[in-house]
């Protein structure tokens, strides 16, 4: 398929990334922050981690060597310290949804099922290899552009990768996860799917690369092995910090369940 460039496509589909940020914005509430990490004894027994108070803007060098979480060609929806949902503790998570060719506003707002989305059922991967510190699955998904009135965790993954690195993926699809706690996962491995859960709005995945996840406090990343499309069918070396509006295709190798 033929794609637009990026500066061409959010153009011509900017009405259509307004809305799905907006969608994301809405969302009340928050988890809990938390001053102090939970202690083992007491660790992954809620629904999910609390909420630091602040992202880690000094946090030491990147070790871990991500590639992005999917296959095939995706836009950056909401980036970095965005006016939405990306803020203090999560300043640095970015939202991805898989590109398509432009379509009208009033076609978005036909999608009213939610498998009529493109993100919706999207194999998720590990960006890494790590281990499964938190999953959460069976939270209920909302049709699109529905909203709960209280927050609501959703589905969820939570990787480890070093000491003090973490990889949390959001808005899963009801019972597609295909990992466990205390699971080990390799680079590239199918370890749930796209959904709606956790007041997603419109499907789409919520990744952050995390410094801590008891409490939750996002870090600066860096990806690796990526190309951005800088106008038609024309790819270059991605920087390793997606932007939004960018789009995007990972050339990592992907690896079975």
């Amino acid at each position: 398929m033929a794609y637009a460039g990026h500066i061409g496509l959010c153009g011509l589909r900017g009405r259509r990334f307004a809305l799905i940020v907006l969608a994301a914005t809405l969302a009340p509430g928050a988890p809990k922050a938390s001053a102090r990490p939970a202690s083992p004894a007491t660790a992954n027994t809620g629904a999910e981690p609390p909420a630091g108070y602040v992202a880690l803007a000094s946090a030491p060098p990147q070790k871990t060597v991500l590639a992005l979480p999917f296959t095939g060609v995706w836009g950056v929806l909401q980036g970095t310290n965005s006016e939405g949902t990306h803020q203090g503790y999560a300043a640095y998570a970015l939202d991805f949804v898989p590109a398509e060719t432009p379509i009208s506003e009033d076609t978005f707002n036909r999608r009213k099922h939610l498998d009529q989305h493109p993100c919706y059922g999207r194999p998720i991967l590990a960006p890494a290899d790590g281990r499964v510190v938190w999953a959460r699955d069976g939270a209920r998904e909302l049709p699109p552009f529905q909203q709960s009135k209280r927050h609501e965790a959703g589905n969820f993954i939570i990787l480890q990768h070093t000491a003090d690195e973490f990889s949390e993926f959001r808005h899963l699809q009801r019972g597609s996860l295909s990992v466990k706690l205390g699971d080990s996962v390799r680079a590239g491995q199918t370890i749930a799917r796209c959904g709606n859960s956790g007041n997603a709005g419109t499907p789409h995945l919520h990744f952050a690369f995390l410094g801590s996840y008891r409490p939750i406090a996002t870090r600066p990343l860096r990806f690796s092995n990526y190309e951005v499309m800088t106008r038609p069918n024309v790819w270059q070396p991605g920087d390793g910090q997606p932007k939004p509006g960018e789009i995007l295709r990972s050339l990592a190798t992907t690896n079975p369940p």
